[in-house]
């Protein structure tokens, strides 16, 4: 992907979930960027950027070593997290790259059509 399509994909979440986007990054296992963060949470995801990155490559890679096991299911593709403040989609881009975008609890609703339609923007 892109720094462009991450871009159309930010743009397509501050669109449709309008302020209920918290945050988007990308991450590798040695760096990545904040794409975008609101106003009243840029502090805080910048500053503690390196342990949010740190966090989701290890999700990234546990899901991926454990994908196999579930090839039934097809290729791992993107996880959900919930947690007491926020709601997660963290998508695989490749193996080496992923991006991550934070939202208030809140846009869970109709979370199955929210997130077929943000994957289009990683193709």
């Amino acid at each position: 992907m892109t720094s462009d399509n991450v871009q159309e994909l930010t743009d397509f979440c501050r669109e449709r979930a309008g302020g209920t986007l918290r945050a988007v990054f990308r991450y590798t296992e040695d760096g990545g960027d904040v794409v975008y963060a609101r106003d009243d949470v840029e502090a805080a995801y910048r500053d503690g950027f390196e342990r949010l990155r740190s966090a989701a490559w290890e999700v990234h890679q546990t899901v991926l070593a454990q994908s196999p096991k579930v090839r039934t299911l097809g290729e791992y593709r993107v996880t959900v997290h919930t947690f007491e403040e926020a709601f997660v989609m963290q998508f695989r881009e490749s193996d080496a790259v992923g991006t991550a975008i934070v939202f208030d609890r809140e846009i869970g609703r109709n979370l199955h059509e929210f997130l077929l339609e943000c994957e289009d923007y990683l193709e």
